[in-house]
């Protein structure tokens, strides 16, 4: 008779072999490359529409909050890859991808001074409120962000709004955060809407230097230009604008917030040879494009020929099984948890909070961290208020919840840490890169 630990190693190995079969074999990286040519002209059309949507709406970040350029992920995560050495080819790398910081991704002062026409460098440069250094800044003279509220404001948001098209879920998400970080409800509204209307309008709205031919709409008057935009509720709403400087920082009636948005000429307050602005994005995508080919090579890396041909000899899909391996015992507990906490509970309801937990260890636990990096930060006391609050909104019970993160605390750091260093292991051994 099987026993339910042999069924589990079985179904385990099952796993493996699909994954190498459809990922890491000869057959599944050529797939995947075919696969790249039948997407090629799709990923062109909608990188045109979405990366300057994200990047001129992330950019606005930089003057309402007084954040560097280089300090927005968003603006300066970029990539670059090369062709392996011999050596490197050896070990099974198909691709070397290395990061690297956007050429145009600078600080706040020098982001003003090369972009924005002379008459308006000063009212801008002087009246920013200095962020201040411990040890540096003189006391009432400047300001600190809090660690956790500021990664809330640069990262967090702003990869939830791209993550969630549904309404519900983006507002759940949104306002659990700031409710964990008690940052005002106003304010979080207002950068969600501000981002949103910077979307909206690139299609919305034909605006010079912005505005996409043969997508956008030419509005009937010159100036202003009505558009639209939907807010953190999910209800169409719409504001009168003139330029793309309006969109990202001006004071708009109704919808602006005092000392935080510019009081904004008719005209674009942008130079017309302002580098950070069309090239900026057009670097952006041609940075993205120029990568679309190396898809399966990189979706495939680090797999010698001989791991490629047999799944029991290749690291990689071993090690893949280690961290299924780890999912499925945690799975397995909050199972067992909730069988207790809820008896008689059906397979679906159930799930549910098995997706709960495995948010919560994947939301602390992601290795690229881009915009992850804010539940790093987060005290006990706030993770917890953070994910009881959004599941209890998504309509989870709270005792339960509660229940599970007291259970799970005791085992998430470091759950965490080796599900980190699995995932990091495989890359820095065969780059030749220390392991910390």
């Amino acid at each position: 008779m099987t026993s339910p630990f042999q069924k589990f190693l079985e179904e385990l190995d099952n796993q493996k072999e699909k994954y190498h079969e459809k990922l890491l074999s000869t057959d599944g990286e050529l797939s995947t490359f075919m696969r790249s040519f039948q997407i090629y002209d799709f990923i062109l059309d909608i990188s045109t529409l979405l990366i300057p949507e994200f990047y001129y709406s992330t950019m606005s970040l930089g003057l309402l909050f007084d954040f560097d350029l280089t300090f927005i992920e968003p603006l300066n995560l970029e990539f670059i890859w090369r062709i392996p050495t011999l050596d490197e080819w050896l070990k099974g790398i198909g691709v070397v991808i290395e990061k690297t910081i956007h050429p145009y991704a600078t600080d706040i002062e020098t982001f003003v001074i090369e972009n924005v026409k002379y008459e308006y460098q000063e009212p801008i440069l002087e009246t920013r409120l200095e962020k201040g250094y411990y040890g540096k800044s003189r006391y009432g003279y400047c300001y600190y962000d809090p660690a956790n509220v500021r990664e809330s404001l640069r990262n967090a948001i702003t990869l939830m709004f791209k993550k969630h098209p549904n309404y519900i879920a983006r507002k759940n998400a949104i306002l659990s955060l700031a409710k964990a970080f008690d940052v005002p409800e106003d304010l979080v509204r207002y950068i969600h809407d501000r981002m949103s209307l910077i979307q909206c309008a690139h299609v919305d709205s034909f605006i010079l230097d912005y505005g996409v031919l043969d997508e956008s709409y030419l509005c009937v008057e010159e100036s202003p230009h009505e558009t639209y935009y939907v807010n953190l509720d999910g209800e169409v709403e719409s504001v009168e604008i003139n330029t793309l400087t309006d969109l990202q920082y001006g004071f708009i009636l109704d919808f602006s917030m005092l000392d935080i948005d510019y009081l904004c000429e008719e005209e674009d307050m942008y130079r017309d040879e302002a580098p950070v602005i069309i090239p900026g994005s057009d670097e952006k995508l041609r940075s993205l494009r120029d990568r679309i080919m190396i898809t399966a090579p990189a979706l495939s890396n680090y797999v010698r020929g001989d791991e490629a041909v047999d799944y029991h000899k290749c690291e990689r899909t071993n090690l893949w099984g280690e961290l299924m391996a780890m999912r499925y015992v945690s799975e397995s507990e909050v199972n067992q948890i909730v069988s207790k906490e809820v008896p008689g509970i059906n397979e679906f309801e159930k799930r549910k909070y098995i997706t709960a937990v495995l948010q919560l260890i994947g939301h602390t636990g992601k290795r690229h961290r881009w915009g992850y990096k804010v539940f790093k930060l987060m005290s006990e006391d706030e993770l917890k208020r953070w994910w009881i609050d959004y599941w209890v909104s998504q309509g989870l019970d709270q005792k339960v919840l509660d229940k599970l993160f007291e259970s799970v605390k005791i085992w998430l750091l470091d759950f965490v840490y080796k599900k980190v260093s699995i995932g990091r292991k495989l890359r820095l051994e065969r780059l030749g890169i220390p392991i910390e």
